[in-house]
């Protein structure tokens, strides 16, 4: 048994989830009657290299804190929850994903806008809890300030809910706290009765094949990707813009229709998002695509 005290006091998954998807449950079932929860790690992170010190970490993690760790590929993040029925051996996503990112790698990644479109595939998994777990210390990088702000970013602007850690050992602890969090958010929160009016969780097979498809670049993704390069434009707010106006040909026949009036032109988005996305961003957006 985990001591509480020793869990990391910023997470409190439970105490914010209020509509978790759930897998099926019939009426006056209990979740942990039914389910185990199963850590997934991706077969490309170095956790999975056979006989590497990283494997026998996961070895100990699995033994000291109780859980269940599997590896397998994954289209999108470096880590999911799923429940397997314990009788019947079926698996569902549950709502929560992480990508790790090294200090190194999102630098690297900062530079040539990879951790945009990750993130951004990220928003369109489907799942509600999005973790972005940075590994390392960033004022050791020369690149501190801007690792710093793309954490700030990614946390504040985005809704990804920003863990930190040391190193590979404390990474995998982060992982177990995670899983023994999820696992009571789960048991107290989709709780002992039945589960109508919740979401239900995708079944893991359809989760990769819907991830895999989303995978492939479509003139959409292009004009997300060309949108995030606007000053403050994150990927919730090129989201947004995707939602009205799917391709860059269909936002600029909007602002042709407000030719004449440059005022409604700069805050159409705004105004037709209610909102969602900034005056600000409204403006940088206009001018991108329409300003000369």
């Amino acid at each position: 048994m985990v001591d509480p005290a020793q869990r990391p006091k910023n997470i409190e998954l439970s105490s914010k989830m209020t509509r978790l998807s759930v897998p099926p449950l019939s009426f006056g079932e209990r979740f942990e009657e039914i389910y185990e929860v199963i850590l997934i790690l991706d077969d490309r992170e170095q956790f999975a290299t056979q006989g590497s010190r990283s494997r026998k970490i996961i070895e100990e993690i699995r033994s000291q804190f109780k859980i269940q760790i599997e590896v397998r590929r994954l289209p999108v993040g470096d880590g999911i929850w799923i429940a397997r029925h314990k009788i019947l051996k079926t698996e569902y996503v549950l709502d929560f994903i992480v990508e790790r990112k090294k200090i190194d790698d999102l630098r690297s990644s900062i530079r040539d806008n990879r951790y945009r479109d990750q993130k951004l595939r990220l928003l369109r998994c489907g799942l509600k809890k999005l973790i972005y777990l940075v590994e390392g210390d960033p004022n050791a990088s020369e690149a501190s300030e801007c690792i710093k702000t793309a954490c700030f970013t990614t946390e504040i602007l985005e809704g990804f809910d920003v863990q930190r850690t040391s190193g590979l050992g404390d990474t995998l602890r982060k992982y177990a706290y995670l899983t023994h969090a999820i696992s009571q958010c789960y048991k107290s929160r989709v709780f002992e009765g039945h589960a109508i009016g919740f979401t239900p969780c995708p079944p893991f097979e359809e989760f990769i094949k819907q991830c895999q498809d989303s995978g492939k670049m479509t003139v959409s993704d292009v004009f997300a990707i060309q949108l995030m390069q606007v000053p403050q434009v994150t990927e919730e707010v090129a989201m947004a813009v995707l939602d009205l106006y799917p391709t860059l040909l269909s936002l600029a026949h909007a602002y042709s229709l407000l030719d004449g009036d440059s005022c409604a032109q700069e805050d159409m988005l705004r105004a037709r998002s209610n909102n969602a996305i900034t005056a600000v961003a409204s403006r940088n957006i206009f001018q991108f695509i329409w300003g000369s």
